[in-house]
Protein backbone atom coordinates (compact mmCIF):
# COMPACT_ATOMS: atom_id res chain seq x y z
CA UNK A 1 0.00 0.00 0.00
CA UNK A 2 1.12 3.53 -0.38
CA UNK A 3 -1.19 5.59 1.84
CA UNK A 4 -2.09 9.27 1.40
CA UNK A 5 -3.05 11.05 4.96
CA UNK A 6 -4.29 14.85 5.59
CA UNK A 7 -4.94 15.18 9.46
CA UNK A 8 -7.70 17.88 9.88
CA UNK A 9 -8.56 19.53 12.86
CA UNK A 10 -12.90 19.67 12.85
CA UNK A 11 -15.26 20.46 15.65
CA UNK A 12 -15.67 22.18 18.77
CA UNK A 13 -12.62 21.12 20.25
CA UNK A 14 -11.00 20.37 17.99
CA UNK A 15 -10.62 16.75 17.28
CA UNK A 16 -8.26 15.23 14.11
CA UNK A 17 -10.16 13.59 11.31
CA UNK A 18 -7.97 11.81 9.43
CA UNK A 19 -8.71 11.43 5.73
CA UNK A 20 -6.36 8.52 3.70
CA UNK A 21 -6.34 7.10 0.49
CA UNK A 22 -4.70 3.68 -0.63
CA UNK A 23 -3.23 5.27 -3.99
CA UNK A 24 -2.62 2.10 -5.39
CA UNK A 25 -6.02 0.96 -5.29
CA UNK A 26 -7.91 4.03 -4.59
CA UNK A 27 -9.44 2.63 -1.55
CA UNK A 28 -10.39 5.53 0.74
CA UNK A 29 -11.22 6.37 4.48
CA UNK A 30 -12.07 9.22 7.14
CA UNK A 31 -11.37 8.68 10.71
CA UNK A 32 -13.23 10.07 13.48
CA UNK A 33 -15.05 12.82 11.83
CA UNK A 34 -16.47 14.88 14.68
CA UNK A 35 -17.60 17.77 12.29
CA UNK A 36 -18.53 17.88 8.60
CA UNK A 37 -16.58 21.56 7.93
CA UNK A 38 -14.59 22.62 5.18
CA UNK A 39 -11.21 21.44 6.03
CA UNK A 40 -12.41 18.04 5.54
CA UNK A 41 -14.09 18.54 2.28
CA UNK A 42 -10.92 20.14 1.18
CA UNK A 43 -9.09 16.97 2.45
CA UNK A 44 -11.25 14.86 0.21
CA UNK A 45 -10.75 17.06 -2.88
CA UNK A 46 -7.44 17.07 -2.36
CA UNK A 47 -6.95 13.50 -2.65
CA UNK A 48 -9.48 13.17 -5.38
CA UNK A 49 -11.85 11.08 -3.18
CA UNK A 50 -15.64 10.71 -4.72
CA UNK A 51 -16.44 7.77 -2.48
CA UNK A 52 -15.32 6.27 0.84
CA UNK A 53 -14.97 2.31 1.53
CA UNK A 54 -14.86 3.04 5.30
CA UNK A 55 -15.70 5.66 7.80
CA UNK A 56 -13.85 4.10 10.92
CA UNK A 57 -15.05 5.54 14.29
CA UNK A 58 -12.50 4.80 17.20
CA UNK A 59 -15.51 5.53 19.74
CA UNK A 60 -18.86 7.24 20.23
CA UNK A 61 -18.33 10.55 21.28
CA UNK A 62 -19.74 13.55 20.10
CA UNK A 63 -16.77 15.09 19.29
CA UNK A 64 -15.77 12.05 17.18
CA UNK A 65 -19.35 11.32 15.32
CA UNK A 66 -21.38 14.27 14.58
CA UNK A 67 -20.27 14.91 11.18
CA UNK A 68 -20.44 10.62 10.24
CA UNK A 69 -24.27 11.50 8.59
CA UNK A 70 -23.66 14.38 6.48
CA UNK A 71 -20.00 12.35 5.21
CA UNK A 72 -21.97 9.30 4.45
CA UNK A 73 -24.79 11.07 2.57
CA UNK A 74 -22.30 12.45 0.61
CA UNK A 75 -19.19 10.06 -0.04
CA UNK A 76 -20.95 6.61 1.02
CA UNK A 77 -18.87 4.14 3.13
CA UNK A 78 -19.36 1.44 5.48
CA UNK A 79 -19.76 3.23 9.27
CA UNK A 80 -17.31 0.87 11.39
CA UNK A 81 -17.20 0.57 14.81
CA UNK A 82 -16.72 -1.38 18.22
CA UNK A 83 -20.18 -3.43 18.79
CA UNK A 84 -20.62 -2.32 22.13
CA UNK A 85 -19.73 0.32 21.45
CA UNK A 86 -22.41 0.89 18.88
CA UNK A 87 -24.80 2.09 21.76
CA UNK A 88 -23.07 5.39 21.92
CA UNK A 89 -24.79 6.26 18.55
CA UNK A 90 -28.15 5.56 20.05
CA UNK A 91 -28.11 6.73 23.48
CA UNK A 92 -27.37 10.66 23.52
CA UNK A 93 -26.12 10.41 27.37
CA UNK A 94 -23.54 8.34 26.69
CA UNK A 95 -22.24 10.26 23.34
CA UNK A 96 -22.91 13.51 25.67
CA UNK A 97 -23.76 15.20 21.95
CA UNK A 98 -26.23 17.43 23.74
CA UNK A 99 -26.63 20.42 23.76
CA UNK A 100 -23.50 20.39 20.85
CA UNK A 101 -26.08 18.73 18.31
CA UNK A 102 -27.91 21.80 17.44
CA UNK A 103 -30.14 19.92 14.53
CA UNK A 104 -27.15 18.37 13.30
CA UNK A 105 -28.58 14.90 11.31
CA UNK A 106 -26.81 11.99 13.58
CA UNK A 107 -26.10 8.56 12.78
CA UNK A 108 -27.63 5.86 14.48
CA UNK A 109 -26.34 2.94 13.89
CA UNK A 110 -23.20 1.42 12.40
CA UNK A 111 -22.58 -0.77 9.46
CA UNK A 112 -20.20 -2.91 10.11
CA UNK A 113 -19.84 -3.52 13.87
CA UNK A 114 -16.31 -4.94 14.83
CA UNK A 115 -14.40 -6.85 17.84
CA UNK A 116 -10.69 -7.27 18.87
CA UNK A 117 -8.64 -8.42 16.26
CA UNK A 118 -11.48 -8.30 13.17
CA UNK A 119 -9.40 -7.25 9.54
CA UNK A 120 -10.96 -5.37 7.37
CA UNK A 121 -9.76 -5.14 3.43
CA UNK A 122 -8.09 -2.26 2.39
CA UNK A 123 -6.31 -2.14 -1.28
CA UNK A 124 -3.80 -4.82 -0.96
CA UNK A 125 -3.40 -4.87 3.03
CA UNK A 126 -6.13 -4.78 5.61
CA UNK A 127 -7.11 -2.81 8.83
CA UNK A 128 -6.58 -4.17 12.40
CA UNK A 129 -8.96 -3.48 15.12
CA UNK A 130 -7.62 -3.23 18.54
CA UNK A 131 -9.63 -3.21 21.15
CA UNK A 132 -8.41 -0.82 23.70
CA UNK A 133 -10.73 0.13 26.72
CA UNK A 134 -10.61 2.64 29.05
CA UNK A 135 -11.80 5.88 27.51
CA UNK A 136 -14.54 4.25 26.89
CA UNK A 137 -15.55 0.90 27.15
CA UNK A 138 -15.60 0.08 23.67
CA UNK A 139 -12.63 2.48 22.19
CA UNK A 140 -10.43 0.90 19.60
CA UNK A 141 -7.25 1.99 17.61
CA UNK A 142 -6.82 0.59 14.03
CA UNK A 143 -3.76 -0.26 12.54
CA UNK A 144 -2.98 0.24 8.86
CA UNK A 145 0.47 -0.18 6.84
CA UNK A 146 2.71 2.15 9.31
CA UNK A 147 -0.18 4.14 10.58
CA UNK A 148 -1.61 3.28 14.27
CA UNK A 149 -4.91 5.63 14.35
CA UNK A 150 -5.57 5.73 18.41
CA UNK A 151 -8.45 8.41 18.71
CA UNK A 152 -8.47 9.28 22.78
CA UNK A 153 -6.85 6.19 24.12
CA UNK A 154 -3.27 7.37 23.23
CA UNK A 155 -1.62 10.95 22.93
CA UNK A 156 1.62 12.27 23.00
CA UNK A 157 2.75 12.19 25.92
CA UNK A 158 -0.10 11.67 27.57
CA UNK A 159 -3.02 9.57 27.26
CA UNK A 160 -7.33 9.82 27.25
CA UNK A 161 -9.25 10.85 30.17
CA UNK A 162 -11.01 7.90 31.65
CA UNK A 163 -13.86 9.60 34.06
CA UNK A 164 -16.61 10.03 31.44
CA UNK A 165 -19.37 7.29 30.96
CA UNK A 166 -18.19 3.35 30.74
CA UNK A 167 -14.19 4.83 31.39
CA UNK A 168 -12.02 2.91 33.34
CA UNK A 169 -8.57 4.52 34.19
CA UNK A 170 -7.43 0.73 34.75
CA UNK A 171 -8.37 -0.44 31.62
CA UNK A 172 -7.00 2.26 30.11
CA UNK A 173 -3.60 1.79 31.54
CA UNK A 174 -3.93 -1.98 30.36
CA UNK A 175 -4.90 -0.60 26.90
CA UNK A 176 -1.75 1.66 26.19
CA UNK A 177 0.76 -0.97 27.23
CA UNK A 178 -0.95 -3.09 25.53
CA UNK A 179 -0.18 -0.56 22.27
CA UNK A 180 3.69 -0.10 23.67
CA UNK A 181 4.09 -4.28 23.11
CA UNK A 182 3.45 -3.65 19.41
CA UNK A 183 6.27 -5.10 17.66
CA UNK A 184 8.19 -2.90 15.20
CA UNK A 185 7.04 1.35 14.89
CA UNK A 186 4.20 3.15 13.95
CA UNK A 187 2.97 6.54 13.11
CA UNK A 188 1.14 7.81 16.40
CA UNK A 189 -2.37 9.30 14.81
CA UNK A 190 -4.47 10.30 18.01
CA UNK A 191 -7.87 12.24 18.26
CA UNK A 192 -6.38 15.47 19.92
CA UNK A 193 -3.21 17.14 19.52
CA UNK A 194 -0.19 16.62 17.48
CA UNK A 195 1.07 13.37 16.08
CA UNK A 196 3.54 11.15 17.15
CA UNK A 197 5.37 8.01 17.08
CA UNK A 198 4.99 4.76 18.86
CA UNK A 199 8.97 4.77 19.07
CA UNK A 200 8.76 8.63 20.85
CA UNK A 201 6.04 7.14 22.76
CA UNK A 202 8.18 4.30 24.39
CA UNK A 203 10.50 6.62 25.33
CA UNK A 204 8.85 9.61 27.03
CA UNK A 205 5.11 8.58 27.94
CA UNK A 206 5.08 8.38 31.58
CA UNK A 207 1.61 6.15 31.27
CA UNK A 208 3.83 3.42 28.77
CA UNK A 209 6.24 2.62 31.38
Amino acid sequence: MNLSVIRCEVGFMPTNAYVVRDTESGDSLVVDPGFYDPALTEALQKLGINRLRYILLTHGHYDHILGVRQLKDRYGGDVVIYESEAAFLKDDSLSLVKPFCNGIPMIRAADRPVRDGDRLPFGDGEITVLHTPGHTSGSVCYLLGDLLLTGDTLFCESVGRADLPTGDDHALLRSVRRLAALGGDYKVLPGHMETSTLAYERANNPYLE
